[in-house]
């Protein structure tokens, strides 16, 4: 099936309708006509074993054998056996001839995942079958002569691998003849939904999401991608009381996942400098929420409230640039004004407990689900400007308390937002420090 003339598609199971998988099913199309090997990288649940039986679907093989072979999953000493086969005889329990999974594979496609877990002495043997050498069995004297399309898949760098001596650099080069690369489902946000449809209606047809439940959906970065997609809306589904048309944030249990951000922290600098970047990057991860950055620090919160202020009252005395925007972005000024927020064509009251850049914190009676969309209404105080910001609820509290992770806010009520909040830090960096 062709990706070019459709919107939305299922292509053994990989469900497409963002332009970055539709751009990359038609690379695929174009490499399958092709007998280059083929590394598909990605990171873990993004479909590449789906990526890589497409390619062999769309090539002329596609009438002969497709094996795959999950190289982390063979016991080390018996990855070369299984791949190459042996004789009978070649060792202790050998009773009789096995051909390897390359012999199986003669004329089609031999697809090898995780092959960055290959031991170094297999992938000097493997080069030299890529290569179109004859190989022998374990405990042979006949060479083999087989006729094998190669799809290599994995989620580590193998760039890096090689630099590090973990991977041969001429093995790697041979595998990538050509590369494809599976972006994550965070940078697929209409696969998101297109994925949850799917397993919606093959568990529960008829049904569908209302929009604060897309609105979460999209609020995730899923970092296991898809297979966690899957699994969540599975795991909903079964665990709703009974079968109903609408399913919502509430059905789905939610609050059970927060918004975050994958991948190591990118440090450097002097030690001071580096503490700031884990601090700020930790907000960044968790929403701004103070507690929960504090927990992923191994910190108090007094402690990092502590250091934050530190940090505002340096970038006041002489910091610039990117510091002090840092700090502008993630200060939060102590309120304690009325609010109006909305939600669902309904507005009730609230009260403003602290606002920054980023997003604020707000009290109200009633109760909102983790990753609800709003409107936030206010006054910035002591001037005449009315505010409507609109956001996600990112996390909540038992004591009615919920933080507001806002979208992008408008160049000119940012701009006034930003000046209020540099004259509150200025206010706070003059204040008398207070022993003890």
């Amino acid at each position: 099936m062709s990706a070019s003339g459709s919107n939305s598609f299922d292509l053994n199971g990989l469900i497409v309708r963002s332009e970055p998988l539709k751009k990359l099913i038609r690379l695929v199309e174009q490499v399958a006509i092709h007998p280059t090997a083929v590394l598909v990288v990605g990171e873990t649940g993004t479909g590449k074993e789906i990526i890589a039986r497409a390619i062999h679907n769309f090539s002329s093989r596609v009438n002969h054998p497709w094996i795959d072979v999950n190289c982390a999953a063979i016991p080390e000493h018996l990855v070369e056996s299984e791949l190459f086969g042996y004789e009978k005889g070649a060792f202790s329990g050998a009773e009789s001839l096995k051909p390897g999974l390359f012999e199986l594979a003669d004329k089609g496609t031999l697809f090898l995942d995780e092959v960055g877990d290959l031991d170094l002495k297999v992938q000097v043997k493997l080069l030299r079958v890529l290569d179109g050498v004859p190989y022998y069995r374990l405990g042979g004297s006949r060479k083999v002569n087989i006729d094998v399309r190669v799809v290599a898949a994995t989620n580590q760098d193998l760039e890096e691998a090689v630099r590090a001596g973990r991977f041969r650099g001429d093995l790697y080069h041979r595998l990538a003849q050509f590369k494809l690369t599976v972006p994550p489902l965070r940078d697929r946000p209409e696969d998101i939904i297109g994925i949850a449809e799917h397993v919606l209606h093959q568990h529960s047809p008829g049904s569908r999401f209302t929009q604060d439940a897309i609105d979460t959906l999209l609020s995730y970065s899923w970092p296991g991608n898809v297979r966690e997609l899957k699994n969540f809306i599975f795991r909903g589904v079964l665990e709703a009381a009974h079968p109903q048309a609408e399913f919502t944030s509430a059905d789905l249990q939610f609050p059970e996942i927060l918004p975050q951000k994958e991948g190591p922290l990118t440090l450097n600098g002097d030690l001071d400098h580096v503490e700031r970047q884990m601090i700020f990057q930790a907000l960044e991860r968790c929403g701004g929420n103070q507690s929960k950055a504090a927990e992923m620090l191994g910190i108090s919160r007094r402690t990092l409230l502590r250091k934050l202020k530190a940090y505002r009252e340096s970038a006041l005395e002489g910091f610039a640039g990117p510091e002090r925007l840092e700090q502008q972005r993630y200060y939060r000024a102590q309120l304690n004004v009325p609010a109006t927020m909305k939600h669902a064509d309904e507005r009730f009251p609230a009260t403003l407990l602290n606002i920054g850049l980023g997003g604020a914190a707000v009290a109200t009676e009633k109760p909102l689900r983790f990753g609800v969309s709003l409107s936030l209404a206010f006054s910035i105080p002591e001037t005449e400007i009315k505010a409507e910001v609109s956001g996600r609820v990112a996390w909540s509290n038992k004591e009615g308390q919920h933080g507001i992770q806002f979208s992008e806010l408008q160049p000119a009520m940012r701009a006034c937002l930003q000046r209020w909040l540099l004259s509150e830090m200025k206010k706070e960096a003059t204040r008398p420090k207070v022993a003890g």
